[in-house]
């Protein structure tokens, strides 16, 4: 058991995604960076690719320069990332690795520390490029081993994984549970078990809260050796994002343990992002109601909403369960790929498919290349005659190297094509994003800084005021 814990801080990150959809803007982050910097994080958590996606796509910012911004201002804590290891997104989900390297050494040029790694089938050697790139930079990277459940995920199965990616080189090993599934009862298990076989290397634990069990299932982590967990400030926690910050901080001293944060900073920061919301109109976290049906389905909580809206939307929200039923039957077809981007996606739309028109009658792309072995090894074999017949229909038969070294390299010859670019980050915003998205970021001029969140009502009149200089008189509505 660890006396002393530390927390890394995902407000910004996986705080925001889960409950914010990916929309909080910089203009939201800025004025909080060096509270935040100041209160004793193992990491402050700010971006991902998903993030980097919205940032473009939805909030017309560049994520390049958001991180620059983010960069000046945290000056002592090691600012942190997450992706995944073969791709940028769903559309991009597979990069040829000189893309993909040059992607991870320019987010480190920008200034990230550490990378939060992992695969949505835990093929270990999907970690080659990433780590060798993020080593190269000088950063750090924390492998995350993905849990879930299914007939194939056992303890031993998560051993090998955690010595595979000691192998490999990953700095730190982490037990990710993005699914909010993981139990404080398997934790007695797998915990021990996955720290004992990262051969000395520091164990962290990063579990959500969407089935109710996150604060719960967190703290027995750390009591079965895990030095660090992952938490967000309340306003955007609980629910299908982390524990709150706050009650982790004091549940974790009442138990005994040492953590030497500034609880003053702590709560400053709490109620900044309670304004935030209540100025912007944005959810606030709170407890998630337990749902024994996630066990089963195991879609994370982030895509939840969105599918229920989207089913909807087409007028079948009263089939949705049939969806949630059929997801098993699809992961046990796809070798129990696990309910983690960029597959969720991938399955949860494979099973509607399924329901609407029969069991594989109309199949994703992204389906035929999992099932054929292009974006990794599946954890368990697909299952044989959905592979027959995807082989049948493509012409194309599965492989078994690292998918990477199926893509020949891309860089110059994406530079020859399409520049010149005034910077390596442009040109992977342009490779990354559809010309029409990079057109819209660059008409929506420069990043908005200021007046990003209420000071209160007084300081927010004062401020319109002075933008306006022909007001003399107004009415104060009670």
């Amino acid at each position: 058991m660890a006396s002393r814990v530390n927390l890394i801080d995902t407000t910004l990150r996986d705080g925001q995604q889960s409950l914010w959809a990916t929309r909080m803007t910089s203009a939201m982050m800025l004025p909080m960076l060096p509270v935040m910097d100041r209160v004793g994080y193992d990491a402050i958590e700010c971006l991902g690719t998903s993030g980097m996606d919205a940032c473009v796509r939805y909030l017309k910012e560049d994520p390049w320069e958001r991180l620059r911004l983010l960069r000046e201002r945290v000056k002592h804590t090691p600012l942190q990332m997450i992706s995944i290891c073969i791709g940028f997104s769903v559309g991009k989900a597979l990069m040829p690795d000189d893309m993909l390297e040059l992607f991870f050494l320019r987010c480190a040029a920008g200034g990230i520390d550490r990378f939060f790694l992992m695969d949505g089938l835990n093929d270990i050697r999907n970690f080659e490029v990433p780590i060798r790139a993020a080593h190269k930079a000088g950063a750090k990277v924390l492998g995350g081993i993905v849990y879930s459940i299914s007939p194939v995920h056992t303890d031993e199965h998560f051993v090998q994984k955690t010595k595979e990616l000691v192998e490999l080189g990953a700095d730190i090993l982490v037990m990710k549970d993005p699914n909010g599934i993981l139990t404080p009862e398997r934790v007695r298990s797998l915990a021990p078990a996955m720290k004992a076989a990262s051969a000395g290397r520091p164990f962290y634990c990063h579990s959500h809260c969407i089935t109710g069990l996150g604060p719960a299932t967190n703290l027995e982590a750390v009591r079965c050796g895990a030095e660090v967990i992952w938490t967000a400030s309340r306003a955007l926690a609980n629910g299908s994002s982390l524990p709150a910050t706050s009650s982790m901080l004091r549940h974790l001293k009442r138990a005994g343990y040492e953590v030497d944060l500034d609880a003053d900073a702590i709560q400053q920061i709490e109620d900044y992002f309670y304004s935030v919301a209540r100025r912007h109109n944005k959810p606030v976290g709170k407890p998630a109601e337990y749902d024994p049906s996630f066990y089963e389905h195991q879609m994370p909580g982030g895509m939840i909403s969105n599918f229920r809206a989207q089913m909807a939307q087409l007028g079948l929200e009263n089939r949705i369960e049939e969806v949630f039923e059929e997801i098993p039957a699809v992961r046990a077809d796809l070798g129990w790929s696990l309910m983690v981007t960029p597959f969720s996606q991938v399955i949860g739309t494979q099973a509607a498919l399924n329901v609407l028109y029969g069991r594989y009658k109309v199949t994703l792309n992204e389906v035929d290349q999992l099932v054929l072995g292009y974006y990794g090894k599946t954890p368990a074999p697909v299952n044989p005659d959905l592979l027959d017949a995807i082989s049948r229909r493509t012409g194309k038969q599965p492989i078994t190297k690292r998918p990477g070294l199926t893509l020949a390299p891309a860089l110059e010859r994406f530079r020859r094509e399409n520049g010149p670019f005034a910077s390596d980050e442009e040109m992977l915003l342009a490779y990354l994003f559809m010309p029409e998205h990079i057109r819209a970021l660059r008409a929506a001029g420069p990043m908005p800084l200021e007046d990003a969140v209420s000071a209160g009502p007084l300081a927010d009149l004062v401020r319109e005021v002075a933008k306006r200089k022909d007001v003399r008189h107004f009415h104060l509505a009670m």
